[in-house]
């Protein structure tokens, strides 16, 4: 099936916190899967300043450039979690030689 083609359909919220968590999810997977479904999207959503801050980022780094550029939080985060990652990747040499 197309991704485009796929609706939300319901959400699950779990305390990773809360010791039940892993029998309660598995005991949703499980009820999706006999009622016929063959596959599950797991989406993960957290607010940007706690993904920020999980991620090791610079609070005030991050708060300059969303303000500055008038970026979105979220490309606001990955673009600093991505910084230095092309440079390590030699991607100059995979374009000339590719």
């Amino acid at each position: 099936m197309n991704d485009k083609e796929m609706i939300d359909l319901t959400s699950l919220k779990i305390d990773l916190k809360d010791k039940n968590s892993i029998s309660l999810l598995t005991e949703k997977i499980s009820d999706l899967k006999k009622s016929g479904y063959g596959k599950v999207v797991i989406s993960i959503t957290t607010s940007p300043g706690k993904e920020a801050k999980i991620a090791n980022l610079d609070i005030d780094v991050f708060e300059k450039i969303k303000s500055v550029q008038e970026l979105p939080d979220f490309v606001v985060i990955n673009l600093l979690q991505a910084a230095g990652k092309l440079k390590e990747s030699n991607f100059k040499d995979r374009f000339k030689n590719g």
